[in-house]
């Protein structure tokens, strides 16, 4: 017999969606937004095992990682594009020194020191576990054990009535 959990479903999208919202705050709170891909890439489904288990799974594009665990430094070596260190230039409002014509020029000269020298270490801004804990913590897990209380229940009553009983 198949078990069916609507509200457990409702319960997990429910907290879904506040792990989403958190993440998406957090991202805006650690300062960490740039183009805002990433936030806006940040999903919510539910899973299914087979054999009545089902997983809430939360994605997001690959970067997130490194801003949650900080990531390795880049090594001297080839030059990075020069149009995206220029877009970063512009969407930060990095004003150029005086000494560059353009911001293409500007962004050249960093790509060429990073060439030369490499980068530093990305800097952990960790927003995945803290926003997990605090969705945990602000919906709880008293919504979850409640969706599944009404759909034990209700599938106990359908065996029930399937087997002659009657439900009062």
């Amino acid at each position: 017999m198949q078990i069916e959990t609507p509200e457990l479903d409702n319960a997990l999208l429910d907290f879904g969606q506040r792990i989403v919202d958190e993440m998406q705050n957090q991202l805006f709170e650690n300062r960490s937004v740039n183009t805002g891909d990433l936030a806006r890439s940040i999903t919510k489904t539910i899973v299914n095992n087979g054999s009545d288990s089902e997983t809430l799974q939360v994605s997001l594009l690959w970067y997130g990682e490194l801003l949650e665990d900080g990531g390795p430094a880049r090594r001297a070596g080839g030059m990075p594009p020069i149009r995206t260190i220029e877009g970063w230039i512009k969407r930060k409002k990095i004003s150029v020194p005086a000494a560059f014509k353009s911001p293409s020029s500007f962004a050249w000269a960093i790509a060429k020191s990073i060439a030369k020298r490499g980068a530093k270490k990305y800097s952990k801004k960790p927003f995945i576990m803290e926003s997990i804990n605090n969705a945990a913590t602000n919906f709880g897990t008293a919504e979850i054990t409640k969706a599944l209380g009404m759909d034990l229940t209700n599938n106990i009553n359908v065996v029930f009535e399937k087997t002659g009983g009657k439900v009062v």
